[in-house]
């Protein structure tokens, strides 16, 4: 191996060299001037693991113990007892409370001067603790003096006092205050008392000392002061509590730590129990006490040295393998490359017959190398494939002819048109031949049945099986005339043998020309939409069964939507919401509709026209890998009545004259029974839709109350009626975080019933599977809630309630 200095593995080489050098002494540098931070990183990571869990703790506990001191206050101040009464409560209370929190010892109550239970004119405090295993009540005095009382009383503000010990509990406490207030006669707050909740803070002793801190470190917690409350024993020795007081290195002097003055939690250098320390701490949020971990000073320096040497030792090594490596690899590419190089200036010649060095591996170089083996032979091919290639592409485009003439181009041509409706219709296939279709055909003179499908996979095979279903389908909805049958009939036709294992999508209509209503199924497809006369545009609601040819035996739903004169549905293939643009966004649901919302203007015969160019704009020439099919159709319909035919078809002079007269009375006898019955019992239908807000109560009461008042409802009837809107409405507003609420009235004159249906956007909810209060209870001990749904579920003849799409809905009828 020599070296050749105008060479490309010398050049490479030293390029290498230098840029690496520049690397690595950067990459040193910067880390040098890093090593602090990272390690002050390191070591405020460990301080947030170690404090977390210990932190989450005692706050659970101070803020359980500020819950019910709020509690116990507010039912204070809202309740005036007897001191009997106040006794009796306070020991309770301090049951209660030391159930949830054990660490809390003692309840009291100090009143302002003549607002207490013991007399107008004295001062008196009574205070509940637990000593002994035992709940005690013992009375006290000159409480005015002391600043647990004084602080609460002049700011009139609940607050976390400094600890100290008791005057009756004999141990170090923590105390949270919270100031009793009254309404006088003019309905202001008045200040009456204040309410105090002691805890034992003996428990944070054993927290921190049972804490395990790395490199012989210990865990402590300050007051907001910053007086040293809890510290293990093992740190502190003889130390008194202001000897284990935590010192601040500023300016390289020691100054009282401050934590007033920085954020929540941090880092610094400082002095604790003597000796030099790394000191992380972070802020009690419960009662704005501080949590520390401290580490000696020592430790700290002895890991940064540590971290420098293992990069330094790190960095050598890896430059010198690095060199190695580089050069080694270096001549190892260059040498095939030159062969290469002659060989190409042959080939350049058109000397197809060079030999192409063989370069054994699995690299780069011998991939180049077997590529330009295969472009060899790939030019020495190519005027054979040239032919192959024209013939291919010409069969292609002839299979594109056929299938796009397969498909209904005019009205006219299936015998479809008349001026009850429009339609138009696009197909685009992504690549020469498609598996998206379309087809429109009459079923009798009034039913005209609509459909679009979505073959899975591209190309000939896609294509091959889209003409198969759709002939399918076109002759079971001819004969069979129905939804349900032709998509059961046509799964099971094209299931059976379907050994490729494919599948289409397939939304079918059938759309009585004379009303409006469609008929429809859907074999996994996209859900049309319909664009009203008003201009609003929506998705049909459509439950979507299994794609066709899964399963032999798949049962399909046939569903119904009312189409009004001048709405159009417009149906689609995923090609159309699922066209994506350069940033890989897709067209999706809000663009189609806000597409055949603007293209509706337009007429149906330009609907399709325009979304397609909205899809183009959108996708800005990015290639599409999907068919892209629409079919629109426009119902005008008409003002003629609409009549129920029925048909029957004898012989002439078979002595048939008694069967057709038997044909006629069958239809015309049920209008004078079952018909009539069917208009008695109908249902009255009304709606409002509201915004959630308070408000807007009264406005749907006084809604139902005109609806009802025709029928002359009981009064009973009607007051229980307004109480369910009330507490129903109530639980929307307070509960759902819903926008909008509909109301759906519907009456039945001859049965004197009504049928409200309250429907919500808000979060799914079913209030029927809360559990029952328990009424037996007096109020004080029943749990709040459940009572207004309990009300309604008992004056209501019934209640249910459904997860309907995105909204809630419960419905409650009453006999009036």
């Amino acid at each position: 191996m020599g070296f050749y200095f105008r060479g490309l593995a010398f050049k490479q080489t030293m390029m290498i060299l230098i840029v690496v050098t520049v690397v690595v002494g950067t990459i040193f540098g910067i880390m040098t001037s890093k090593m602090n931070g990272k390690l002050e990183q390191m070591t405020i990571d460990n301080g947030e693991q170690t404090s977390e869990a210990s932190v989450t703790y005692i706050n659970s506990i101070f803020d359980a113990a500020k819950t019910i001191g709020e509690e116990i206050a507010a039912r204070l101040g809202s309740q005036e007892m007897t001191r009997e009464e106040l006794d009796n409560y306070l020991l309770r209370s301090l049951d209660v409370a030391r159930n949830s929190v054990p660490q809390i010892i003692a309840v009291v109550t100090a009143w302002e001067p003549g607002k207490g239970p013991e007399t107008k004119k004295g001062d008196y405090m009574k205070l509940a603790y637990f000593v002994n295993n035992e709940s005690k009540l013992v009375a006290g005095a000159n409480y005015d003096v002391h600043e647990w009382y004084k602080s609460t009383r002049d700011t009139k503000t609940a607050r976390w006092q400094e600890p100290f010990i008791g005057e009756f509990v004999p141990e170090p406490i923590a105390v949270y205050t919270v100031p009793i207030f009254r309404k006088d006669k003019a309905g202001e707050d008045v200040l009456v008392g204040v309410l105090a909740i002691d805890i034992s803070i003996d428990f944070l002793k054993g927290t921190v000392s049972s804490i395990p801190v790395s490199n012989s470190g210990f865990a402590m917690i300050l007051s907001s002061k910053n007086v040293p409350v809890a510290y293990p024993k093992a740190v502190a020795g003889e130390r008194t509590a202001d000897e284990m007081k935590v010192r601040e290195l500023v300016g390289g002097d020691l100054a009282d730590f401050d934590r007033s003055i920085k954020k929540a939690k941090g880092l610094i250098l400082g002095n604790v129990a003597g000796m030099d320390a790394a000191i992380y701490y972070t802020t009690m949020k419960s009662n704005d006490w501080t949590f520390l971990v401290a580490w000696p000073v020592q430790q700290w320096y002895e890991d940064r040295q540590a971290l420098f040497k293992l990069f330094i030792g790190l960095a050598v090594a890896g430059y010198a393998i690095l060199l190695f490596f580089m050069l080694l690899i270096s001549f190892r590419v260059t040498k095939p490359l030159k062969d290469l190089a002659l060989a190409a200036k042959r080939l350049g010649k058109g000397d197809f017959n060079v030999e192409i060095p063989k370069i054994s591996g699995h690299d780069e170089v011998s991939e180049f190398a077997g590529a330009f083996k295969n472009m060899l032979d790939s030019l020495k091919n190519y005027v054979e494939a040239e032919k192959d290639v024209k013939r291919i592409e010409r069969e292609l485009d002839l299979a594109r002819n056929i299938q796009l003439s397969m498909l209904p181009g005019e009205e006219r041509e299936e015998n479809s048109d008349d001026d009850r409706h429009e339609l138009s219709q696009f197909l685009q296939p992504a690549k020469e031949v498609g598996g998206d279709f379309y087809d429109y055909f009459k079923i009798d003179n009034d039913h005209l049945c609509v459909v679009v499908g979505d073959v899975s996979g591209k190309g000939v095979p896609a294509s091959l099986f889209m003409m198969v279903s759709r002939i399918m389908l076109r002759i079971m909805a001819k004969n069979l005339k129905d939804v349900q049958k032709t998509f059961s009939a046509a799964n099971f036709a094209l299931a059976r043998r379907n050994r490729l294992n494919m599948f289409v999508t397939v939304w079918m209509g059938i759309i009585d020309l004379r009303t409006g209503r469609i008929e429809f199924a859907s074999a996994g497809h996209n859900p049309p939409v319909v664009r009203h006369s008003d201009g609003s545009v929506e998705f049909v609601p459509s439950k979507s069964g299994l794609v066709m040819a899964a399963m032999e035996h798949t049962v399909y739903e046939a569903q119904t939507f009312e189409l009004k004169s001048g709405d159009t549905l417009f149906m689609y293939t995923d090609g159309v919401t699922e066209a994506t643009n350069n940033n890989d966004e897709l067209f999706g649901d809000q663009r189609l509709l806000s597409s055949v919302k603007k293209g509706g203007d337009l007429g149906t015969s330009k609907i399709c026209g325009f979304v397609k160019k909205e899809i183009d704009t959108f996708v800005q020439g990015a290639p599409q890998f999907d068919d892209i099919t629409m079919l629109a159709v426009k119902f005008v319909g008409n003002d003629e009545p609409v009549w129920e035919r029925y048909e029957k078809t004898v012989n002439v002079g078979d002595g048939k004259r008694g069967e057709l007269k038997s044909f006629v009375e069958g239809i015309l006898t049920p209008m004078d029974g079952e018909k009539k019955m069917q208009m008695r019992d109908a249902w009255q239908r009304y709606e409002k839709i509201v915004d959630v807000i308070p408000e807007n109560q009264e406005v749907l009461t006084t809604f139902v109350e005109g609806i009802l008042a025709p029928m002359d409802p009981s009064m009973k009837s009607q007051m229980q009626i307004n109480i369910a809107i009330d507490e129903i409405y109530s639980n929307i507003v307070k509960f759902s975080g819903a926008t909008e609420v509909t109301l759906i009235v519907e009456i039945r004159k001859a049965t004197l019933e009504a049928r409200l249906t309250f429907i919500d956007n808000g979060s799914p909810f079913d209030p029927l599977k809360q559990a029952d209060p328990d009424v037996s209870l007096s109020a004080e001990d029943r749990e709040i809630g459940g009572l207004g749904i309990f009300i309604v579920k008992k004056t209501m003849d019934s209640v249910c309630y459904r997860r309907n799409g995105d909204h809630n809905e419960l419905a409650i009828t009453k006999t009036l």
